[in-house]
């Protein structure tokens, strides 16, 4: 019998999975990650999370562990959140924990259980293969839908709760360990098996926030360790328009509403288009100003490597966001990426994640140069240059 690390969160996801793994006929084991312990300012109910994922053990029957990752995470995933907005950027920390933790840390960490694979509760779907199978909604194997060995992730069947785009950095030695069992399922079907088999989580709504820190005010939480100091806001002609609390608590795209920045006139909505981290300037435009059709992606993790210098592909910057073709090309350790069509708000530190035509997961990287919005930076530059002549 196979045994399978089962991450349990406390979430009917991973609860479900669990469920679904056992009546398949695998040896599970349940192990929940004591990731952010959390402050007196920004608590994190890892306390409710862990009991709600232990009755869900006791429940399939399964043994239950707690393992304590919280140095790790603070380190790779924590520290590196702070790091990226203190210079500029905007980082995805569930990429970081997926890499991080879930598939390293906590790999290397229960070593001593001889594992032979280790599951999430992730909606995403592994390469078909003739090992076993993913179940159908009502718990039954289902042919058309393998699951374990697998060197390949694909999109899962419900393109809503899509979650490939925060697996591309993952190792890929690690890939054929690794199982998926929802990718053959929606939410609503595992809704419906979360009430057969009578888990306490069935009715439990989904959580929100930061990967293993849960729900909390982002720009609060960034603002207890960020060091800012106030800016002034421009549009893009050279007009200083209202004053900013930091450069580093805003993002390419976000529109300044009433209270995020302190206005001087009357001014239509306006977002961010660029961000002069130097001279702690924000520049602010139109949604259309938003749009741009190149970036250059530096920290690629290929899961599919290219079989040429220049490759056409679908792509996306943001979770949800729609896929759109591109053409990639290698620019010295780097890539240049085009998009057939103008994106909104590329942002550096966020996450670029490409995918075959079928949905199979290419790889990824980091966003590190937006070309039009240093350009941007520039002209605005110059143009308060030349009027203090």
């Amino acid at each position: 019998m196979k045994r399978v690390a089962m991450l349990m969160s406390g979430g009917v996801d991973s609860s479900v999975s669990a469920a679904l793994l056992k009546n398949q006929g695998y040896e599970v084991l349940g192990f929940y990650i004591l990731g952010w312990l959390g402050t007196p300012d920004f608590p994190c109910p890892w306390q409710k999370e862990e009991k709600d994922a232990r009755e869900v053990a006791n429940v399939l029957g399964i043994p239950f562990h707690t393992i304590n990752l919280s140095k790790v995470y603070e380190e790779e995933v924590i520290n590196r959140f702070f790091a990226g907005y203190q210079a500029g950027v905007t980082p995805n920390p569930d990429v970081l924990c997926n890499r991080e933790i879930k598939f390293k840390a906590l790999w290397k960490a229960i070593r001593q259980f001889e594992c032979d694979y280790i599951a999430t509760g992730h909606y995403a779907r592994c390469q078909q293969t003739a090992i076993s199978h993913q179940l159908s909604a009502n718990g039954e194997a289902d042919s058309r839908q393998p699951l374990a060995e697998s060197s390949r992730i694909f999109k899962p069947k419900d393109s809503v709760k899509d979650q490939t785009y925060f697996l591309w950095g993952i190792e890929k030695s690690i890939l054929p360990k690794i199982i998926f069992p929802l990718g053959g399922l929606t939410k609503p079907e595992v809704r419906k098996l979360a009430k057969k088999y009578h888990l306490p989580t069935a009715t439990k709504k989904d959580s929100q926030g930061i990967c293993f820190v849960g729900p909390l005010k982002v720009r609060q939480f960034l603002a207890s360790r960020v060091k800012t100091k106030p800016g002034d806001v421009y549009l893009i002609d050279g007009r200083k328009i209202a004053s900013h609390e930091g450069v580093e608590l805003y993002t390419i795209g976000q529109r300044l509403a009433a209270g995020s920045v302190d206005w001087t006139g009357d001014v239509p909505p306006l977002f961010i288009i660029a961000k002069d981290l130097k001279n702690n300037r924000l520049i602010v435009g139109t949604d259309s100003q938003t749009f741009d059709s190149m970036l250059i992606a530096s920290s690629l993790n290929w899961l599919e490597e290219p079989k040429s210098q220049t490759f056409e592909a679908l792509a996306k910057i943001r979770y949800r966001q729609i896929d759109e073709v591109i053409t990639a090309s290698k620019f010295g350790s780097k890539w240049k990426i085009n998009f057939s069509k103008p994106v909104r708000a590329l942002t550096t530190g966020q996450s670029i994640v490409f995918y075959a035509p079928k949905g199979q997961l290419l790889g990824g990287g980091i966003i590190e140069l937006v070309p039009q919005q240093d350009e941007t930076v520039k002209r605005l530059a110059k143009t308060l240059d030349s009027a203090k002549v």
